[in-house]
């Protein structure tokens, strides 16, 4: 989600998260999801570190969950690829799970980290084949919740048209 890198001015936010390991792993990561399967490694590698600010966990968990299911889309082998999105989605749905409230404060590259958490997982969850992996209701549950959110108005005007740009995916695979 390249476009997560803008910065975000608003008193309503607490300081932002300033993680060196995140940004390295988010431009491998960029890099990957634009074609550059030889970044995937090194995104993952990265994401699977542990955060030196443990606030950080959900967003690490978030994207070496979408590393891992760009890692599934890459492989050749059938089972490779159902076994790499599975992990992928695995850590998606943890990350999910340890969402909390100090997650509207915390911010990631101007972004809230609940809502970087978020598109993250249903950007992800609209792009792997809903035939076999029953991800697409989640995907859109998680984009209305996103919508809903108060924290939205105040995201930078890149973020919202990634969050549009999803959305346009989702209507393209319900179709």
């Amino acid at each position: 989600l390249a476009l997560l890198a803008l910065p975000l001015a608003s008193p309503a936010f607490a300081q932002p998260a300033t993680d060196p390991a995140f940004d390295a792993a988010f431009a491998n990561f960029t890099r990957a999801r634009q074609g550059d399967a030889a970044q995937l490694d090194a995104a993952v590698t990265t994401f699977q570190a542990t955060p030196g600010n443990p606030a950080m966990k959900p967003v690490y968990a978030a994207y070496l969950g979408s590393a891992y299911t760009l890692r599934g889309k890459a492989a050749w082998m059938p089972w490779n690829k159902m076994k790499y999105t599975d992990k992928g989605l695995d850590a998606i749905d943890q990350a999910l799970a340890e969402l909390r409230p100090e997650h509207d404060r915390l911010l990631v590259q101007g972004v809230p980290a609940s809502l970087a958490t978020r598109l993250v997982a249903a950007a992800t969850f609209v792009a792997v084949p809903d035939g076999l992996f029953h991800r697409r209701a989640a995907g859109k549950s998680l984009l209305a919740e996103m919508r809903r959110s108060p924290l939205l108005a105040a995201a930078p005007a890149g973020f919202r048209a990634e969050l549009d740009a999803v959305e346009a995916r989702l209507k393209e695979a319900e179709k």
